[in-house]
This record gives C-alpha cells, sequence and structure tokens, in this order.
C-alpha cells in the first residue's frame, strides 16, 4: 500500500532541475476501485488548474491509473497514490501502486485492429515528453511507480 513518504529513486529526477524550487509536489491516495479514476483526474486537474497542458496530464493520469487499478495488486483491495509536481514550464504526475507480475509497456496495434482497450500507454508515450516506470524490488517500497513529464512553453 502506498504511504505518504516519497519513494526514492527515479521520482528525484523526474521535472527539470528548475521546476523543483516551483511547487512542492501534491498527492492523494485512493482506493484501488474502478470509480476512483475520476477523483484522480480531478485531483490532477486541480493541481495543474491554469497550466496550458492540464487536458493531456489529466487524459495521461486516467490511463496510468486505470493501468494500475486493473493490472496491479492495487486493483485488489488495494490503493494507489498520485503524486503530481507542477513547475513552470512542465509538469509531472506519478501513480505508485501495489506492484505487479508483469510491466508496463505500450501496445503496439496490428494491421487493422480496432481494440477499444490497451493502448493506454501508447498515448501517454505520444502526449508527453517522457515516461517510465520502476519496481521497488529491493524491498524498499511495496510495489511500482509509472510516471510521465509533460512539457509546454511559458506563456
Amino acid at each position: 500500500m502506498p504511504s505518504s513518504a516519497p519513494p526514492a529513486g527515479p521520482l528525484a529526477q523526474l521535472a527539470a532541475p528548475d521546476d523543483w524550487s516551483v511547487a512542492n509536489p501534491k498527492r492523494r491516495v485512493f482506493p484501488g476501485q474502478p470509480d476512483q479514476v475520476a477523483p484522480a483526474r480531478r485531483f490532477v486537474a486541480q493541481v495543474l488548474d491554469g497550466s496550458p497542458a492540464v487536458d493531456d496530464a489529466v487524459l495521461c493520469t486516467s490511463e496510468l491509473v486505470s493501468n494500475a487499478i486493473v493490472h496491479t495488486r492495487s486493483g485488489q483491495d488495494g490503493m494507489f497514490e498520485v503524486v503530481v509536481w507542477c513547475g513552470r514550464d512542465s509538469a509531472c504526475i506519478a501513480v505508485i501502486d501495489d506492484g505487479s507480475q508483469g510491466r508496463p509497456a505500450p501496445r503496439a496495434a496490428g494491421p487493422g485492429e480496432l481494440a477499444e482497450s490497451g493502448h493506454g500507454l501508447a498515448v501517454v508515450q505520444n502526449l508527453t515528453a517522457c515516461w517510465g516506470h520502476h519496481r521497488y524490488q529491493d524491498g524498499s517500497w511495496p510495489g511500482a511507480v509509472v510516471w510521465f513529464r509533460i512539457d509546454w512553453n511559458p506563456g
């Protein structure tokens, strides 16, 4: 189950260096239930209110939260946490889940394939500056984190 302590490792490297002085991360823990996708989206929208990339960030968050609920132990009476950093010209969003045996990877669509699901990470990959994941196999954290950084030009 996620806790309020920030995980070590890749989360410390997400935002552009100048952005860290702009805002402390905002975080919220949610039950691992499908009806929590909308509250997680609202949380990100609230933190990024006024950002030029809020819509893309909310869509990508929705994809990561849905994946955490469907593909990790978070969706089996677990929890997930959403962490948001907002800087002058970028934002980083991380979804910390209870872990799974698999690794997140974008699904390549085959010729003529029109599947209604399975393409969320491809959306994240196309809308963000970068994304990644980390599984805490050393026992320092009970699950995994999937994150993305989204950039915009300062106005």
